[in-house]
């Protein structure tokens, strides 16, 4: 199975469509202001929504008209063609707000209702808001995919409009990817709360992977699920050989990656520091494997320290602080495994 955790980060945005769901968490505003521009679907759980508005205002950004452009259900790619990010000043709104809707403030829902933004209550108490927003993310998958996107309107420094799309996407068949926007940072019992959910879902997105030629299953449903937090990427890695994509990790000249055991071809051109105008860094070198739910046997290429039919467990020996040192690692493990890795110093939460 081959992960591509880059693909969030690239200025030209993501080759696949992704749906960006958030938390009830502090948000990384770094790795949001690159996320959003090329997320095919913003949907906030319940008390995310807070988190949005109150971001949002205390940058000066917080929307007070609804969108211009379009169909609100419908969404597409935001590409703005010839002009730096850093020269805009954007507005962002949810495609859709779901939960119970106990945390949302009075005062931020109206807001938001004003705008035109779907508020959709879900009281089923035996799912918590996640579940419920990936539950409405995987039943309207085909939808997010295949729809165009509302235009979005992006106002450069100078008060000068740039209306902005981007084309369907042109992968076949493509899975929505799910990018949670959540924090781990806080209370550690909210910490193991979130790792443990995108352990199970990530078992209910295989499920829907497998299922995927049943007509009760939306095309393009179970895709894979990526937590980012304040400082890293994590996702589950499956049963099996796992092939990540590391380009642009902050990482030792090629001359000191060969212990990888990985050919120069596969470590990736990396002799030497990247220029600013060449690339900017996704990725810092520092990673970790984890296993979760039973004791694991993992083997590693790719990183400084490799492996081969490791035993790893919570109470034994765990993988922490290891190194990627090529553009492309592997990972083979006899059970699911997390997988995180640190996110470049511009990406971390500030």
């Amino acid at each position: 199975m081959e992960w591509d955790p880059s693909r969030f980060f690239r200025p030209e945005g993501s080759p696949s469509p992704y749906a960006l769901l958030m938390l009830n968490q502090p948000i990384n505003e770094r790795a949001f202001t690159v996320l959003s521009q090329h997320a095919s679907y913003i949907i906030c759980a319940d008390g995310g929504a807070n988190r949005l508005f109150d971001m949002m205002k205390a940058q000066g950004k917080e929307s007070t008209e609804p969108r211009q452009y379009g169909n609100k259900d419908k969404p597409v790619f935001l590409k703005i063609q010839g002009v730096k990010h850093s020269d805009l000043h954007i507005t962002q709104l949810p495609d859709k707000i779901i939960g119970d809707l106990d945390s949302i403030r009075p005062s931020v829902r109206q807001h938001y209702e004003k705008l035109e933004v779907s508020v959709v209550k879900d009281p089923d108490q035996y799912s918590t808001d996640f579940t419920k927003c990936l539950k409405y993310l995987n039943s309207h998958a085909s939808e997010i995919i295949q729809s165009p996107r509302k235009q979005k309107v992006a106002t450069s420094r100078t008060g000068q409009e740039t209306i902005s799309t981007n084309e369907s996407c042109s992968v076949p068949s493509p899975k929505l990817e799910i990018v949670i926007l959540g924090g781990l940072g806080g209370r550690v019992d909210q910490a193991f709360s979130q790792i443990h959910h995108l352990y199970m879902m990530t078992q209910t997105q295989r499920q829907l992977q497998a299922s995927s030629s049943s007509q009760d299953v939306s095309p393009g449903a179970g895709g894979n699920l990526y937590l980012i937090s304040e400082e890293s990427i994590s996702f589950v890695l499956q049963k099996g050989k796992n092939i990540i994509l590391t380009p642009r990790t902050n990482r030792p000249p090629e001359s000191e990656t060969i212990r990888s055991g990985l050919s120069p071809d596969e470590a990736g051109d990396n002799d030497g520091p990247p220029s600013s105008s060449e690339r900017e860094y996704y990725f810092e070198e520092n990673i970790g494997i984890i296993p979760l739910s039973a004791p694991a046997s993992i083997t590693t290429q790719g990183f400084e320290w490799d492996v081969e039919d490791w035993h790893t467990e919570i109470g034994g020996q765990i993988s922490t602080s290891n190194h990627i040192r090529a553009d492309k690692v592997e990972v083979s493990t006899n059970v699911p495994v997390l997988f995180t890795a640190e996110l470049a110093q511009r990406l971390k939460r500030a």
